[in-house]
């Protein structure tokens, strides 16, 4: 599941993976937020917690969100992903060139520095 994260700075969403998260999880929370910021000409800056409640991702979530960027590349200027994972770090520097604005990861413990640089943005 992806549970909305509420003290997210003015400005800012945020999402945390909860246990497993499935395909309708982006679809019908995400996408739905996502999309009414857009409408009223707002920009995304968006935090992903991947942290230790966090379990498996099924593949066409990720499809799904990436689907959504393409549509949308001029409005999403700032990506910030927490996680512990070693993989996370270089998977979005590589990917970095296919999303728009700035991207940066940061470890679980940096948490609270990932909502004040989505906010600086």
């Amino acid at each position: 599941m992806l549970k909305r994260i509420d003290d997210m700075p003015a400005g800012t969403i945020g999402f945390e993976a909860v246990g497993e998260v499935e395909d309708d999880d982006w679809t019908d929370d995400v996408e739905p937020l996502l999309r009414e910021l857009i409408a009223g000409g707002g920009k995304v800056r968006m935090l992903y917690v991947l942290g230790p409640r966090s379990g498996e991702i099924e593949g066409d979530a990720f499809g799904a969100d990436a689907k959504f960027r393409a549509r949308h590349l001029s409005s999403f200027e700032r990506l910030a992903v927490v996680s512990d994972e070693d993989w996370m770090r270089p998977a979005l520097a590589a990917l970095s060139f296919l999303l728009p604005g700035h991207a940066k990861a940061f470890r679980n413990t940096e948490r609270e520095a990932a909502k004040a640089w989505l906010a600086a943005g």
